[in-house]
Order: C-alpha cells, then structure tokens, then sequence
C-alpha cells in the first residue's frame, strides 16, 4: 500500500474513544487523534520528554532576555511596532495587552469540537520545545481541555498568516478574561499570567484552520465512504454492468485511490448478483455510475494529500520567532504560512465536489424511469399521479450547487494586501479552506443519504432485497431503519436526518 493510500485509509475509520489519554510527547500525532479529544472527549496529558524540550526552549527565552536581545514580540512590538522597543519591566503588561488587541474576532461563533481541535493542535505545538513557552502555559491547556472547557472564539478573522484572532480568544479566555470569564472560574481554573514570549506564542499559530481541517478532513473521508455505500446499492438498483469495476480497470490506471474504491465497491456487492454481470441492463452506464472509481479515487488522493500534509503540520513548529536549540537563539521565519496544508484542502475541496456531483447524477437517474426501467420519481404503480421521490432529486441538486460553490479555491482569492502598514502582505484563507470543507460534508452527506433512499425503493421495487450482496444488503437494511419504503399514497419522507447522522458516524464496507 502506497503512502497515500495509507494515509487515507488512516483517516476512513471512525476512531474508536480511548480511556488513555492523548500523550502529547512531542512526537506526531494524527488528524484522528485530534478528532478524537475534539470531538469526542478524549483526555490529554503532556509527556517528560515534551516537558523537558519546553524548559530547554524556555532557558533559551530566558538567555535572550538576559543579554538583551533583539527579539520579535518579545522585545519589540509586533507587525508594523517592530521597531518599538519593550523594557524588560514592562513584559507582563506589554504581554497582557498582546492577547487583549488580537482577540476581536468576528461572525458567528466556531463549534466546540472546532475550539477543542485548535487547542489541542496549539499545545502539540507548545510540545515540540519550540514556541519558548513555560510549561505552566501547556499545563494551563491541558487543563481546560480535560475541564471540558470551551472558550468562545468567531470564525472569521484569521487571514492563514497565523491564525492570530481566534487563538487570542482562546488565550484571554485562559488568562480568566473576556465574555468567558464567569465559566473558566466556574471550571476551577487557574488563570494564566503571560510572561515574556508566552503571548505571542499562545496566539501566534495556525492551530484554528489545522485543528478544523483535522475535523473536516475525517468528516469528509466518512462522507466519501458513504458516497461508496450509495454507489454500490445504486449498482443494485440499476442493475448496472460491473466491468466498470473490475479489478483490471485498476492494474491498466494504477491511482491508489482507483484501487481503493474498486475493493470497496466489489466487497460491498460481494455476494450478490451484480457481479456476475447477468443482470446488467446496458452494455455502458451513464458515466455517474461508469466512472464512480476514477471519481471517488480522485477524491481519495486528494483527501490523502491534505492528510500527509496536515500530519507534518502537527509535528511542525509555526511560531515567529521560534527557538533554535541547536543555536541557543530564537529566529525569525515564516513557516506560519499555510500554503502548503491550505492549497491541499482547495484540491480536496474540487475533487470531494466531482464525487458530490455523480451522487447529484445518480439520484436522478434513479428518479428517471428512462434510465431505471422503473416508475419515474420511483412510484409503486406507473398509473399513480404522485410525485413519488422526485422531490429528493430537487433537495439532492441544490445541496450539490451549494457544494460546488464552497469548492471554489481560496487561496488565491486576496494574494496580497496592505495589512499592518504593508507588513502582512500575504493572506492565503487557510480558515476558510477548512471551514467550506466541513461545511461540503454536511451537504454531501444529504446527497448521499438521498440517493440511498432512491436506490433502497428502487431495488425493493424490483424485488430485490433478498439478492443483495453481503454488503448492499446491510446498506438497504440500515436505509429501511430509517426509512420505510414508500407506497402509494404515502407522503414523502421530510426529514433525512437520522440517516445523514448515521451515515456521519460512519458505516463499515
């Protein structure tokens, strides 16, 4: 199995809730291991080793204060006030009044999982030894993690040049400060106090749009799983020709992701009749059906990519400055910018819409009884003048236009600006490319649970759910828990909820 495919693999599976806490040791952790404390509650503690590289870098802060160095938001103001100096007696105001002025974010408050990824993600970084932080700081996020605390921070402010509004709220909201104030004390907190560096470091990271692209990428990958669910019993319903997943379409274009869906695909309709290819009513399907591999794989990649490169993030250090051990300095870069992960999540984005759109297809060929040999709007009887399921075919297509839109690259949309008296000139919206893919798994999985129900009523009109194969057969029973198969006369089922929450928890092939 190639690195890729590993890769994406690794983030298809639902993780399982571990009662060990996350040790955060300064070594790599996972996309899935952050799902795991964002969004499901898992504790975390932070590991000697990354306790002892903190007070190594911390001694190296402390050796540049003594001597008196020149250090970015340290000793001088930050953006355009770099050449403003800061005495040493003035670090505990000056730190302070970082926190303060960095926290106005705007729009609607982030989701709690979102809040817990992006403090997760920061004290991964505060483990790696190079932010120079105290090991009171890590603690103090520790702490709220495992308190079940969660600050109020707004989605829009970050530019992906750090993510520096919405970590300032979750600093002051450490500090005991802002609208949070009355919940931290409640929590038993104990409130941080910044001292030289802590504040630039606490709010000075891209761990809002890494932690959300954690989130959204595992969200999306069970959201592409379950296009696969759908595709396969559409396969059933349409009695489709299964030469378009053979295992030779594989070996002649070898893409990971190809392979991948193709094995998922045949397992799910092992067993059955499909296979075997007796029962295909055409010699070439609509290509929404033909080319489910080629589509769905090329999301797989894509999703791939993005994970390989949200997995270096997580073992990386995006601080300016940042502690050199090695030199016993602090340096100033720029590896907070986030082209690297936020230009992958636009490709994810553009390859998870294509995936979207055949769902989009499929549903109304099912509805179309050109194409389906069956009633149109899949009724019981042809000589019923109701609608039957067509109504799912107009929520299937709107969800998929809205999909498309959020697939529009953002990384390119404002290349330059005079932020900051010309100081920021680079914004790359990596927030905003993980926010639209959270949002594109939510609208995907509507899709995806419309067309099980097309394709569920479909095959039992044919008659056909007890020649299911092992796997189709589980995917038509779990429609059908939800989902009654719809007579004539019936009304319409109005809420596809349960389902898409079912299908977001994820559902083994």
């Amino acid at each position: 199995m190639g690195r890729l495919q590993a890769i994406g693999a690794s983030i298809h599976s639902l993780a399982v809730e571990s009662p060990t806490p996350l040790l955060l040791d300064g070594q790599p952790i996972t996309p899935a291991e952050v799902a795991e404390v964002a969004e499901r509650g898992r504790a975390v503690a932070i590991g000697e080793a990354a306790r002892a590289q903190m007070v190594a870098g911390r001694a190296v802060v402390q050796g540049a204060l003594d001597r008196g160095d020149e250090v970015y938001g340290m000793t001088t103001g930050v953006g355009a006030l770099k050449r403003v100096h800061v005495a040493r007696e003035d670090q505990a105001r000056f730190n302070r009044r970082l926190v303060r002025t960095h926290a106005t974010g705007t729009g609607p408050p982030a989701s709690a999982r979102v809040v817990r990824a992006t403090m997760v993600v920061r004290l991964q970084g505060f483990a790696q030894g190079r932010s120079g932080v105290r090991p009171e700081v890590a603690d103090a996020y520790a702490a709220a993690l495992n308190a079940g605390f969660c600050p109020t921070v707004h989605t829009v402010g970050a530019l992906g040049q750090s993510d520096l509004l919405p970590c300032a709220e979750i600093a002051r909201a450490l500090m005991g400060e802002g609208p949070d104030a009355a919940a931290f004390a409640a929590a038993g907190l104990e409130p941080v106090v910044p001292a030289a560096k802590d504040a630039i470091a606490m709010y000075s990271a891209n761990a809002f749009s890494v932690g959300w692209a954690c989130l959204a990428l595992e969200r999306a990958a069970r959201a592409l799983d379950a296009f696969d669910l759908a595709a396969a019993l559409s396969y059933e319903a349409l009695l489709a020709n299964p030469t378009a997943i053979d295992p030779e379409v594989a070996e002649v274009r070898p893409y990971a992701g190809l392979r991948t869906t193709i094995e998922r695909l045949r397992k799910l309709l092992e067993g059955g009749e499909i296979l075997a290819g007796s029962l295909a009513r055409s010699l070439q399907d609509p290509l929404c059906v033909r080319v489910v591999p080629q589509t769905h794989g090329a999301a797989r990649d894509a999703f791939g990519h993005a994970c390989a490169q949200l997995e270096i993030e997580l073992r990386s250090s995006g601080d300016n400055p940042f502690v050199s051990l090695a030199q016993g300095r602090l340096l100033s870069a720029g590896n907070f910018d986030s082209t690297s992960y936020a230009a992958a999540l636009d490709y994810a984005r553009i390859a998870f819409a294509h995936a979207a759109t055949i769902g989009v297809g499929r549903v109304q060929k099912l509805l179309s009884g050109r194409h389906s040999g069956l009633p149109s709007g899949l009724r019981e009887r042809d000589d019923v003048p109701d609608d039957a399921l067509v109504m799912l075919g107009y929520s299937a297509t709107a969800a998929g236009a809205e999909l498309r839109l959020l697939a529009a690259p953002v990384t390119l949309e404002q290349p330059t600006t005079s932020i900051d008296d010309g100081i920021d000139d680079r914004i790359v919206l990596a927030p905003l490319a993980a926010r639209r893919l959270d949002e594109m798994s939510t609208l995907a999985l509507h899709v995806a649970a419309a067309e099980l129900v097309c394709a569920a009523q479909a095959v039992d009109l044919r008659g056909r759910s007890g020649n299911l194969g092992s796997g189709t057969g589980r995917i038509h029973a779990l429609v059908r828990e939800h989902v009654c198969l719809m007579r004539a006369g019936d009304d319409i089922p109005d809420d596809l909820a349960p389902l898409e929450a079912r299908l977001a928890a994820g559902f083994p092939a």
